[in-house]
């Protein structure tokens, strides 16, 4: 197989990581942007205002962001190995499962 055709046959899984890529990254910035905000505003905290657990309520939300780019990235990255498309959404359950589980403990956490 030459490695234009390998390139041909990959270029689905390519645009599909590309576009996870983008989006992520502008779904992305908005947390970020706060939790920044958040960070700068603990530092001119008066005595008296919101404590430093609650100044820093803005991480679930990235590791919240962080956990769906990482799913789908499996997604794609199956799709990728396997070209079946189908079977990686089905085998992806699984880590969907353990995923939520994981975002009810960062979430209460919060």
């Amino acid at each position: 197989m030459s490695s234009a055709s390998t390139l041909a046959a990959l270029w689905p899984q390519i645009t599909a990581g590309l576009a996870l890529l983008a989006a992520a990254t502008a779904l992305g910035v908005l947390p970020v942007v706060k939790l920044i905000q958040v960070y700068e505003a603990k530092h001119e905290l008066k005595h008296g205002s919101a404590g430093f657990l609650r100044s820093i309520s803005g991480w679930s939300i990235i590791a919240l962001w962080l956990m769906a780019v990482w799913f789908f990235a499996t997604i794609i990255g199956d799709w990728a190995v396997s070209g079946n498309l189908n079977a990686a959404t089905d085998r992806s359950l699984l880590r969907l499962r353990i995923l939520i589980e994981i975002a009810v403990v960062v979430m209460e956490s919060d």
